[in-house]
């Protein structure tokens, strides 16, 4: 029974930490670093599976906390956000499967309210070679590169990063049994983004007023098409969805 509860408690340890997570963000021709992400939960890799938890947002105890140093980048152009793409998911036992897509909010809003403007987003792809989600994408190259609109006023904004993992989903109370519903892999870095522009972001929400236990993309069951998928938050104002 000792030796039950030893393997019991070991396999817990190990899938809390096993979960797809940002671990470094950069330029596309520079170095990475984890130093403009904002301070991971303690389980860093552990996704988030309350939507109605404030954690949803950028899955971190302090919005306010400062980061070591904000990335530098000019509007108009890229950022790259680098995965830990060796982890799996503690509910799948595989890495996450699904869509992903990245927002920016003022830092002075500290992520409350109506700031959060959906700048790209990769659902499922069935255009030109093999179909796949975002999440394929990433796991295979183990980055993302996502651009950053050129019309925006410089200043300092959260980027916050989402991917969904649907794989198990159910149809089936998201009340009643958090994880029925789809897994959230969240993070969030400080940008100082530059430039001349002088355009506030386009059509702002909230993240919590934008997901629901209910919604179609927190009860995303297997018997659906994978075409079918409709991210949070409605489409970008910015762009066409990645192909």
């Amino acid at each position: 029974m000792k030796l039950a509860l030893i393997a019991l408690v070991s396999c817990l340890a190990l899938s809390v930490k096993s979960a797809t997570f940002v671990k470094s963000i950069g330029l596309p021709d520079g170095a990475s670093s984890p130093d403009a992400l904002l301070p991971h939960p303690q389980y860093k890799s552990m996704p988030v599976i309350d939507v109605q938890s404030f954690d949803l947002v950028c899955r971190t105890p302090d919005m306010s906390a400062a980061v070591k140093e904000p990335l530098s980048v000019a509007a108009g152009g890229k950022v790259r956000l680098m995965w830990d793409a060796e982890a799996k998911s503690p509910y799948s036992g595989s890495n996450p499967y699904g869509p992903c897509s990245f927002w920016l909010a003022p830092v002075l809003s500290k992520g409350k309210g109506k700031v959060w403007s959906k700048i790209h987003e990769f659902t499922f792809s069935e255009d030109g070679g093999a179909a796949h989600w975002c999440s394929t994408s990433i796991v295979a190259n183990t980055y993302y590169d996502v651009d950053i609109p050129a019309e925006i006023a410089p200043g300092k904004y959260y980027l916050r990063s989402e991917v969904i993992d649907i794989d198990g989903t159910r149809d089936k109370s998201h009340y009643l049994d958090f994880t029925a519903g789809a897994r959230f892999h969240v993070n969030c870095a400080v940008l100082d983004i530059t430039g001349t522009g002088t355009a506030p972001l386009k059509s702002p929400i909230s993240i919590m007023e934008s997901y629901k236990p209910y919604y179609k993309a927190v009860l995303f069951p297997s018997t659906k098409k994978n075409s079918e998928f409709k991210m949070p938050g409605g489409a970008s104002p910015y762009a066409k969805a990645a192909v």
